[in-house]
């Protein structure tokens, strides 16, 4: 049922998130809390894994779920970078630097992790996730579909008011640059730094390649100044 498919993808979610975090921490060498969301769950993942488990689970041929797998996952990844790049005016993750990527978005080392990920698992995760579930009522499920909702619609709810907060933030600082023609003193720079919420902080830490499409120039400004004020142990 329906409520089964609520639960799986918030648990694989999480897994999405545990992998993000890890892999992110050990590239930038500190603690992460990767996702666009505040709670320990990559939705993109999830509903990656379902959508994978609900096409691919008859496939038999393990090369050519692999390939399907990869490719259902990219394209998934793809539209996810677009999407959120046409609702927030930025840009969250940039794989241009990467070889053999299609604009940033997507690229080949993703897709044969992806597709790896995709093959354990149809063949050997899913599977034990479905014995699991059977062991618990269908009111229990029901409940904890409902709780899943809940959790994930104020999550959604309070990182979409304070991403359109910074982008407001963004644009003041914007418009003063291009009224004084030269970038913004560093102490400006500071001053705005600390005045950044929690919410904030995090996203910039989450996403150290974010770009803006519409004021990138003073997100730079500011991403420079966040990093020398962690350096400085300025933001903790």
């Amino acid at each position: 049922m329906i409520f089964e498919y609520i639960c799986w993808i918030f648990f694989y979610s999480m897994i999405g998130w545990i992998y993000e975090s890890i892999l992110c921490s050990i590239i930038e060498r500190r603690w992460i809390n990767r996702g666009f969301l505040n709670g320990p769950y990559c939705p993109v993942y999830g509903f990656g894994a379902v959508l994978n488990i609900l096409i691919l689970d008859g496939i038999n041929n393990i090369f050519i779920l692999f390939y399907l797998s990869a490719v259902m996952a990219c394209s998934l990844e793809y539209f996810t970078s677009w999407l959120m790049e046409k609702l927030f005016q930025a840009r969250w993750w940039d794989y241009s630097g990467h070889r053999f990527n299609i604009n940033g978005r997507i690229s080949l080392a993703g897709a044969v992790v992806f597709g790896i990920f995709s093959v354990l698992l149809i063949r050997a995760v899913h599977p034990e996730a479905v014995r699991l579930t059977e062991n618990f009522s269908d009111a229990a499920i029901f409940t904890a579909a409902l709780a899943i909702l809940f959790i994930l619609a104020i999550d959604c709810a309070v990182t979409i008011i304070h991403v359109q907060g910074f982008n407001r933030k963004l644009k003041l600082a914007e418009v003063k640059l291009q009224i004084t023609e030269i970038r913004m003193q560093l102490a400006e720079i500071r001053s705005m730094i600390m005045k950044l919420n929690l919410q904030e902080i995090r996203l910039l830490r989450a996403f150290p390649k974010l770009k803006s499409i519409l004021y990138d120039d003073a997100l730079q400004l500011i991403k420079e100044a966040f990093q020398t004020a962690i350096w400085r142990n300025q933001i903790k």
